[in-house]
């Protein structure tokens, strides 16, 4: 396993002398291994090696004794060790997100700020990288989503990511080597334990080189990721003619105008949906214009496509009414029809908010 891992390295030009790496320690098995690998082979590479623990304080004592596991592992092998504690119960409910999505968003922060711009190795392996592509299908994902887990992503390294689960037990078999189960785990109230529980062992049935079937496809729809958003790029840029304005994104292929209008939504910072996605497509070939959110819109005429943005004020007009219909103001007419005429005294006074829109002229 130490060679394959090794290849995994080399392949995606992960190390190289000289780097400084943090591995991610949890205390399971997955981390254990890498942790074990790392240190089998950072000689040879020519890289120093330090371990990060995170107590993510949702477990109690048994959240301790994984610490101390960790700490006790680090100092059986010689490696510097470093823990924090986070209380992700507390960030979990102030950001209404999940235990489970508040745990990594802390996780990977700490990790990134402890790194820096040393190499931070973490444990994810194929067994990791099914679940994750198996979990984005079922949410609804494009190709991005069905690239699973990258081997590289920024100064993320991902040694392990060819290696199943399995593969790790028995390394760790091998070395007379112990870890800790985290008990949540377990548990079938998470989603992806209900995928690794009870989906997996399923589609195994059918094929059981699954995890490397899935591997070999998540390559190969990276590399078409990486290619077509190449091109979208090109096109975003040569299309580009103002700061919120677009020309001549008609004369592309729809894959690629769909990828430009996802970048122009991430960087109007506007919310991404394949139904307002194919609503600014259809914008784009026909003209017209849609409401985003709120006060946004996108407007389409004669082959250009821009972003508006608006701005409402509000007035008060106090009118009498009765059963009838009303002109209110600048010729506008609101019928006022009461269900119960003996509800309301005879006449009343409503309070209506009028609101006057001011377009700003797109840049």
């Amino acid at each position: 396993m130490t060679e394959r891992v090794t290849r995994t390295i080399k392949k995606f030009n992960m190390l190289k002398a000289g780097d400084r790496v943090t591995a991610a320690l949890s205390g399971g098995a997955d981390s254990v291994c890498l942790l074990l690998i790392l240190l089998k082979i950072k000689e040879s590479l020519g890289f120093s090696l330090d371990a990060f623990h995170v107590n993510h304080m949702i477990r109690g004592r048994e959240a301790d004794r994984d610490e101390e596991f960790c700490r006790s592992l680090c100092k059986k092998y010689g490696v510097e060790f470093h823990c924090v504690h986070a209380d992700v119960p507390s960030y979990a409910k102030k950001s209404r997100k999940s235990i489970e999505e508040a745990a990594r968003d802390i996780r990977y922060m700490l990790l990134l700020e402890h790194t820096g711009s040393r190499k931070l190795a973490t444990a994810h392996t194929a067994s990791d990288n099914a679940e994750t592509v198996i979990f984005n299908m079922s949410r609804g994902s494009g190709i991005k989503g069905l690239c699973g887990i990258p081997p590289v992503r920024d100064n993320i390294i991902r040694p392990l990511i060819y290696e199943t689960r399995a593969d790790v037990e028995s390394f760790l078999t091998e070395q007379n080597q112990s870890y800790v189960t985290d008990s949540t785990n377990l548990s079938d109230n998470y989603s992806r334990n209900r995928i690794r529980h009870r989906i997996i062992p399923e589609i195994l049935k059918i094929n059981e080189s699954f995890f490397k079937t899935i591997s070999a496809n998540t390559q190969l729809m990276a590399e078409e990721d990486r290619y077509l958003q190449s091109l979208a790029d090109k096109a975003y840029n040569k299309c580009k003619s103002g700061r919120s304005s677009f020309s001549g994104l008609e004369n592309y292929d729809q894959v690629i105008r769909k990828r430009c209008l996802v970048r122009i939504f991430k960087e109007e910072k506007l919310p991404v949906s394949m139904e307002k996605i194919n609503a600014a497509d259809d914008l784009i070939l026909h003209g017209g214009k849609i409401n985003i959110i709120k006060n946004v819109y996108i407007t389409s005429n004669k082959g250009i496509l821009f972003i508006e943005r608006t701005s409402v004020k509000q007035e008060q007009r106090e009118i009498q009414v009765s059963q009838g219909e009303y002109t209110l103001f600048e010729g506008k007419k609101c019928v006022i029809k009461i269900q119960d005429n003996n509800a309301l005294p005879q006449p009343c006074t409503i309070y209506m908010a009028v609101s006057y829109t001011h377009l700003r002229a797109h840049e």
